[in-house]
């Protein structure tokens, strides 16, 4: 590590968080409060956030710089930030589950919602009650990712376009389904082609098939 002088040195921390935004963890605390200097940081690497100073955590521009760089970033914005519809947005499109650390009324938020989970399936987990029972954010959600599907609202689970959706994504998605659908040969047949393994979780009458087995 650099002498404890070069912590101070503007233009060694400058040309160090260029190079390793996370270098701003060792920068002096007057410098973490440089906005030039955390600007830098964050467009190298967007982890670099939690290491700015609390008013830099409250600038839009900074925030925003980072989320892009690293959706992560979002969970050290300042509270106000996390209600930005702008910078969750572009947090959950770089990745989805940075929904977690969005404001409760972004979670409900169709577009933003709509976009995590095209990036990430599970990130449905994070949305509203309301659009865990919307279809469209449902379906796009366990086509990313069918285990997904332990998320949505309880009625998808017997839905047979969503549920097939899920199986044919991931085939273990089938310990989500109904009753009903672990019994129907078209549901567990997908389920297994796609992993094998998923046959554990049909009905024991279809397990008992030697036809189907």
């Amino acid at each position: 590590h650099a002498a404890v002088k070069f912590r101070r040195d503007r233009e060694v921390v400058l040309a160090a968080v260029q190079q390793d935004g996370d270098a701003l963890l060792y920068a002096a605390d007057e410098l973490k409060q440089d906005r030039e200097i955390v600007l830098a940081a964050v467009k190298q690497n967007g982890s670099a956030l939690p290491y700015a100073s609390d008013e830099l955590k409250r600038d839009r521009e900074i925030v925003l710089a980072a989320v892009k760089q690293n959706g992560s970033a979002l969970k050290f914005a300042a509270e106000e930030l996390q209600g930005d519809r702008e910078i969750t947005l572009a947090a959950v499109k770089q990745n989805g589950r940075t929904l977690e650390y969005a404001a409760a009324k972004l979670k409900g938020n169709k577009e933003i919602v709509l976009a995590a989970v095209q990036y990430d399936g599970l990130a449905l987990r994070y949305a509203s009650v309301q659009l865990k029972r919307d279809r469209e954010i449902v379906w796009a959600a366990v086509k990313q990712k069918g285990g997904a599907l332990q998320h949505a609202a309880v009625k998808f689970r017997r839905d047979r376009e969503v549920v097939l959706a899920a199986v044919q994504q991931d085939g273990d998605a089938l310990f989500y389904a109904s009753s009903e659908l672990k019994h129907d040969k078209e549901f567990v047949l997908a389920a297994v082609q796609q992993n094998a393994s998923a046959l554990k979780y049909a009905s024991e009458k279809l397990r008992r098939d030697t036809k189907f087995v």
